[in-house]
């Protein structure tokens, strides 16, 4: 299997506009496409300014230069290249969070650690603080769940909430500090 990554980077400041970027990049790799086609993944970037470029890391997909081309043509705003250090963190899968994975689609629902583990990319799903999680724990993943890259493996962190146990990065973040 010949795995082919590319870097998007369409000088994207937070979250939002990293989750926009993802959402172009699967318009225009085709809305057909099979959920385990490619993966997208995004990771911080610091030089020369801090934003998130978008690694899309597609298996036996197309050629380099085609996939360039087709991106660089439907995404003018964006620089594409098979040379960042985003690839580097891709390939090691030392960091960068998951946003398009196997059997992403399968767990954004309400589903249990085990499921979680056992239909999707997902190695381990891990709490914070000190949570200690059971296979059978129920995890509300509705709609949303990014997982990241540590170690080599692929983690859904999670945590503690009203409503039981959810996502630790949320669809809508609220900026830390913004009551007062």
């Amino acid at each position: 299997m010949t795995t082919r990554r590319l870097a998007v980077d369409a000088d994207a400041r937070d979250l939002a506009a990293a989750e926009h970027l993802v959402h172009r990049l699967d318009e225009v790799l085709g809305a057909g496409q099979a959920e385990d086609a490619y993966v997208i993944s995004t990771h911080v970037v610091r030089v020369p300014t801090g934003r998130f470029v978008a690694v899309l890391d597609w298996p036996d997909g197309p050629a380099v230069e085609e996939l360039t081309a087709l991106l660089s043509d439907q995404l003018p705003q964006a620089y594409v290249t098979p040379d960042s250090p985003a690839i580097d963190e891709a390939a090691a899968r030392s960091a960068g969070r998951l946003a398009r994975y196997p059997g992403r689609t399968g767990i954004e629902t309400v589903t249990t650690v085990a499921a979680v583990e056992a239909d999707s990319v997902v190695d381990a799903v891990e709490g914070l603080a000190g949570i200690s999680l059971e296979p059978g724990d129920t995890l509300d993943l509705t709609g949303f769940a990014r997982p990241v890259w540590r170690e080599g493996r692929c983690v859904l962190l999670v945590q503690r909430s009203a409503v039981g146990l959810v996502p630790f990065e949320m669809r809508h973040q609220i900026p830390c500090c913004s009551d007062h």
